[in-house]
């Protein structure tokens, strides 16, 4: 809870919203110690990023999850996403409704996020959308991933070694473009008749006519985008509007560490408060001949009349102790 708090006054973030995000990291396999640091990467990218924080823990933790990394690596996960934003004309929630679902695709052969967002960026560059890329780039790693196919074969009997060790050992989606485009010594007919489908050789020719010194460009700079998430989340929230936010938002966040305070004192009141009316009706209902004697005394001072306006009366003032009693505790 002192996290959330802390992190919600950091942010300008309300700490309902970020508890419910915290949640939502636990259910999505985040360790429950890493989860409020872990919304914290979400909510950075979900407003660097143009999207809402479900969205952005969603591909967060897929990554996470699909690559086998530690939650503190999130934030570089975090931070591809970023630069690949910053290079193309999409946005992270547009990268994150199609990468969710090809990032275990891309684990699952070695490719890493870093190489699976240049991939985005290159093919973004060409004229495709976030969603074509998502497509033709899913194709073309289970075809180069399938030992069976054709384009997987002739990259074996160039190197010697599978997509997967490839990847492994270092090279780049640019790289293996290359090399088979090289064994087909350039022949771009040739080198589409490699793929079994057309998203697949779709997308491979649009990375070969990049180039892979542009593709490893791109790649460069996602390997050196660490930091980008913090730099886009500064520039986002240098406004006056984010300002009056932060300050209303810690303006909350005070009245709950007050009511956090205030609510031991209001239970012991109303436990107390309960005993006291509770005792009074027993008190009463056990000696009636108390009553008896009041009305009694009350006759004595001036007549059944005046007996009638002294109860009417005191049952008034009982009445108004309550109300105030119970106004109090409401407003707590």
């Amino acid at each position: 809870k002192e996290q959330i708090i802390e992190l919600s006054n950091e942010l300008g973030v309300s700490a309902s919203d970020i508890a419910e995000s915290a949640y939502n990291a636990i259910s999505s396999s985040v360790d429950t110690a890493d989860a409020v640091g872990f919304v914290e990467q979400a909510t950075k990218l979900a407003t660097s990023g143009f999207t809402d924080t479900t969205t952005a823990i969603g591909v967060l933790s897929t990554a996470i999850n699909s690559y086998g990394l530690e939650t503190s690596q999130a934030s570089q996960m975090s931070d591809y996403l970023i630069t690949a934003q910053n290079l193309t004309k999409t946005s992270v929630a547009e990268l994150a409704a199609g990468m969710e679902n090809i990032i275990p695709v891309a684990a699952n052969y070695n490719v890493g996020m870093e190489n699976l967002t240049s991939a985005y960026v290159t093919l973004s560059e060409n004229g495709a959308t976030t969603a074509e890329s998502t497509t033709y780039l899913e194709s073309l790693f289970r075809e180069l991933g399938d030992s069976g196919s054709i384009v997987s074969k002739t990259l074996r009997e160039s190197t010697g070694m599978s997509f997967e060790s490839l990847m492994k050992q270092g090279e780049s989606l640019g790289d293996i473009i290359e090399i088979l485009s090289e064994s087909v010594d350039g022949d771009t007919d040739a080198f589409n008749e490699l793929w079994g489908s057309s998203e697949a050789g779709t997308g491979a020719l649009s990375l070969l006519s990049s180039g892979a010194e542009k593709y490893n460009g791109v790649l460069a700079q996602m390997e050196q985008s660490t930091g980008a998430t913090d730099t886009a989340f500064e520039d986002m929230t240098d406004t006056v509007e984010y300002a009056k936010q932060k300050m209303e938002n810690s303006f909350e966040n005070m009245k709950i560490a007050i009511g956090d305070q205030l609510t031991p004192v209001i239970k012991n009141l109303s436990e107390a408060g309960a005993e006291a009316f509770g005792w009074a009706t027993d008190f009463i209902n056990d000696h009636p001949e108390i009553v008896t004697a009041v009305t009694a005394v009350a006759v004595g001072l001036g007549g059944m009349v005046t007996a009638v306006t002294a109860v009417s009366t005191a049952t008034s003032i009982a009445s108004t102790i309550w109300e105030s009693f119970t106004t109090l505790v409401a407003a707590h």
